[in-house]
């Protein structure tokens, strides 16, 4: 008999252990195309076997025909694409067609290198499922479970109206269905009246999606397995969402990440930032929701860039990279203290606009140094001095003009050469690479210490302001579910996270390879890694995630590290150049002593203990490759179906063998 209701980690009394797949990566001799919710029960048997307990999952929101998961239509609406068509109502009738398209799906994967293909899977199933619906007669009243599950999930009436407006449109943007770019709410349900069978159609499906993932969480409960959702922090622009609670959102400007090691120029995810004053005035209803929501399905849940909750890259809507964003809230400079540090307006003015000399202009265009001017640019007085014309100061717009590379290349270039960055409250925040832009180096040795002392103040109140925030607002998600809840915090961590974090129970995240013990550094050489038995209680250890290559990638792709992290394990003679099943166990008994509450392995890491199962270049079992768009991102799957993995007794006695000391370690004094 299957509980009806979801348990929970509570009490925390030993180390759980489980693997991370996204649910399209699934393969079963049932599934058509791709990974669905009804594989999940499968996937738990094989888990139980090894003594895994935990499957975490990408997100499994609604994206539409966007694969990557993390660009969500809906906070509460879940993927088409995970449907089992076979166990809808009346699918008996149509098993030849299902089983036609199984077998096309596998011809066209086989030439893909494993990946499936999001549109053509998704484009099918749906056809399928309305068409089930439309025969039912289900809109007329025959299901009473559904008319129940449409009283108590009140945001399937905006999602559903939001989907049908999309396909009539065309995919057109919400901002060109003119009575309906702006609806209050009272429009939304008359839509949904006058276009009755076509709205219910869409969330009958939804009641569908939820009914089967109910089922499948709870086979996997049965089986001693916990699943472990993902909720994407930030919201698409083009999602139900932002149009139809347009309050909760700030469409002026995108959210992104500061520029790294790995992002020079920074990222701009294209997502609106919150306004989180209207939530709040609001009691964080919307949040609330969207975590009761998943708590429907899943017993742990890893929340998506939680430093976004303390603060946000905020990037002007119109650039294109994240060189120009500031982090939101965050305490500025005001035009009164800068005042005080002897900067006038004109000097404020030359540390705040990008200006370009003659000299420079001519060194760089040549002849064509006087066109330029004359269109992209003001001149200041009688100087041969410029500022780039308010119309064209902005990534967006010279990217669009029809130039030579040249051209564009100089004005993006001078644009984007600013000390300070302007809010709309009239604060001025340094640019990210402040310290290399004309205007700072132009500042004398005893002005640039000033400004680099009142900096560190404002960095110092900034770093309380994100205290006070992140507190406040993961509060607010902690009290209000009781699922065991994971954050991914990478990135520029400000002081106050782990703190924070700490308190409030939440779990941060270390991946081997970027745990280092940077304090250790010596003068030259690479910081030592973190030894995993040094990780945090609250913590979940990993070896990689969806957004890094595996494990057999990593030690491939990186000599450097791969050489240190050999020694660190204590190991002798030469370091092997590619990786080994011994090797990775070896890893795997590290990770596995980790002292984090949590380890989770890549379905792929936990493949690769088996080299019979290798795929010939390790670069394509990556889910995703961020910062690039092809086809190969986010439609990866498994190379074989879990009915056959769990005929591979000795991987399975491999796994079990490696976790079994984990699963005897009780923690000390409970999880608190």
């Amino acid at each position: 008999m299957i509980s009806k209701q979801l348990m929970r980690f509570a009490p925390l009394d030993h180390y759980f252990t489980g693997v991370s797949v996204p649910v399209a990566a699934l393969r079963t001799q049932e599934d058509c195309g791709v990974g669905e919710f009804a594989d999940i029960p499968k996937l738990a048997q094989w888990c139980a076997r090894m003594g895994l307990e935990v499957i975490q999952v990408l997100p499994v929101n609604d994206t539409g025909a966007n694969s990557s998961p993390y660009s969500a239509l809906s906070a509460y609406a879940l993927h088409p694409l995970y449907l089992r068509l076979q166990d809808l109502p009346g699918a008996e009738r149509y098993q030849a067609e299902v089983k036609a398209f199984r077998r096309s799906t596998a011809e066209r994967e086989a030439q893909s290198a494993g990946h499936f293909t999001h549109r053509d899977v998704l484009s099918f199933k749906l056809d399928f499922a309305e068409r089930l619906f439309s025969e039912s007669g289900i809109a007329n009243g025959g299901d009473p479970g559904f008319a129940k599950w449409l009283s108590a999930n009140r945001w399937v009436e905006p999602y559903a109206v939001f989907t049908a407006l999309k396909r009539e449109s065309g995919g057109a943007p919400w901002a060109s269905w003119g009575s309906m770019a702006n609806p209050l709410e009272n429009a939304i349900l008359r839509w949904w009246e006058d276009h009755e069978e076509q709205c219910l159609r869409i969330a009958w499906i939804q009641y569908q999606l939820g009914l089967q993932l109910s089922h499948a969480s709870l086979l996997a409960q049965q089986n001693g397995v916990l699943l472990k959702g993902d909720v994407p922090i930030l919201m698409s622009r083009e999602s139900a969402d932002v149009w139809a609670f347009r309050s909760y959102f700030d469409l002026d400007a995108n959210a992104g990440a500061p520029p790294d090691m790995f992002s020079p120029s920074g990222q701009n995810w294209g997502f609106p930032v919150y306004d989180w004053d209207a939530l709040g005035a609001d009691g964080y209803r919307w949040w609330k929701d969207r975590l009761l929501q998943a708590g429907k399905f899943f017993h742990a849940l890893r929340i998506d860039h939680v430093l976004g909750f303390f603060r946000i890259w905020r990037i002007p809507r119109q650039e294109v990279t994240g060189l120009l964003g500031y982090f939101s809230p965050s305490a500025g400079l005001d035009a009164e203290e800068l005042n005080k540090l002897d900067f006038d307006q004109g000097r404020l003015r030359w540390l705040t606009l990008p200006h370009v000399t003659g000299q420079e202009l001519e060194a760089a265009l040549g002849a064509d140094a006087p066109r330029v001017a004359r269109q992209y640019l003001s001149r200041i007085g009688t100087e041969e001095m410029y500022n780039i014309s308010p119309s064209f100061d902005s990534e967006t717009a010279i990217q669009a003009l029809s130039e030579p590379p040249a051209v564009k290349d100089f004005l993006l270039s001078h644009h984007r050469d600013r000390a300070f960055v302007r809010d709309g409250k009239g604060l001025r925040h340094p640019s990210w690479y402040i310290d290399e832009t004309k205007g700072f180096r132009s500042l004398s040795e005893v002005e640039r210490s000033a400004l680099r002392d009142a900096l560190s103040r404002r960095r110092r109140e900034s770093e309380e302001i994100w205290e006070r925030r992140g507190r406040e607002l993961l509060g607010m998600l902690r009290g209000t579910t009781d699922m065991l809840v994971c954050a991914e915090d990478l990135g520029d961590v400000p002081d106050c996270v782990p703190k924070v974090l700490a308190e409030l129970g939440i779990l941060g995240l270390r991946i081997l390879r970027w745990s280092r013990e940077y304090k250790k550094v010596a003068p030259g050489g690479l910081a030592p890694f973190m030894p995993p038995k040094n990780f945090p209680r609250f913590s979940v250890c990993t070896p990689s995630v969806h957004d890094t290559s595996t494990l057999r990638g990593w030690w491939g792709e990186d000599a450097v590290d791969r050489e240190t992290y050999f020694r660190s394990l204590g190991a002798t003679g030469p370091c092997p150049p590619v990786m080994t099943p011994d090797l990775q166990s070896l890893i795997f008994s590290q990770c596995l002593g980790a002292g984090s509450l949590l380890c989770m392995f890549q379905v792929q890491d936990i493949l690769d203990l088996d080299n019979e199962l290798w795929s010939p270049d390790p670069r394509t079992d990556r889910i995703n490759v961020p910062g690039t768009i092809n086809d190969q991102n986010w439609t990866w799957r498994m190379s074989l179906g879990i009915e056959d993995l769990d005929r591979r007794s000795s991987l399975t006695a491999r796994v079990r063998a490696l976790v079994t000391p984990r699963r005897a370690r009780l923690v000390e004094g409970g999880a608190n």
